[in-house]
């Protein structure tokens, strides 16, 4: 498994508009201009992030963090022509601009959920209720409710529609049943993620 995952629904902020695959060493900005102030000189490993004056976990600043690929995802909360606005310190809410030199480093949710979710499948967080774990038989709740699920040993995601995925789920008694879960909430908790490795 990847070093960093998100496995609670309040470890993705609502506001997420995609997520940030970013370089070893990168400079944060105030506001979206390299005239403006700067506010922080951020350089990772796989152990520790270093700040201007502190060290932090790597917990606190990626939302994804996969060791043997050197990958590391931060959350994207807005973007302005090639700066994106992310969060580099998840406990207390920190956020700066970073001027990106390759548009492809930008994922949005639904290009992320895309990829890595039929490369290598989705899983529920953890503090999702039982009950949220319904498929339907098309992308909304007043869809037919075709059965529930408890314990599953894969979902295979096969599109995103909005806030909901047609997946193919594979219980724990070895049964495939293929419809629609809400991945999303209507507020912007993200309830189901994309595993990053297989």
């Amino acid at each position: 498994m990847a070093d960093v995952m998100p496995y609670y629904t309040g470890s993705i902020s609502n506001e997420t508009i995609g997520f940030l695959q970013v370089p070893q060493s990168f400079k944060l900005y105030l506001y979206p201009r390299e005239d403006s102030q700067n506010i922080e000189n951020i350089s990772w490993t796989n152990n520790a992030v270093k700040l201007n004056k502190s060290t932090i976990e790597p917990s606190a600043l990626f939302v994804a963090q996969v060791d043997s690929q050197n990958l590391a995802f931060c959350m994207v909360v807005d973007m302005q022509d090639d700066w994106y606005k992310i969060i580099y310190d998840k406990t207390s809410n920190k956020t700066g601009w970073i001027k990106i030199s390759k548009a492809d480093d930008f994922w949005s949710l639904k290009d992320f959920y895309a990829y890595y979710g039929r490369k290598y499948g989705l899983y529920y967080m953890k503090n999702v209720d039982y009950r949220k774990r319904g498929y339907y038989s098309g992308a909304d709740k007043l869809s037919q409710k075709l059965g529930g699920f408890t314990y599953i040993r894969s979902i295979k995601l096969n599109k995103i529609s909005g806030n909901w995925a047609l997946v193919t789920i594979l219980d724990m008694g070895g049964q495939m049943k293929i419809g629609y879960i809400q991945w999303r909430e209507d507020d912007g908790s993200i309830i189901l993620f994309p595993k990053l490795v297989n």
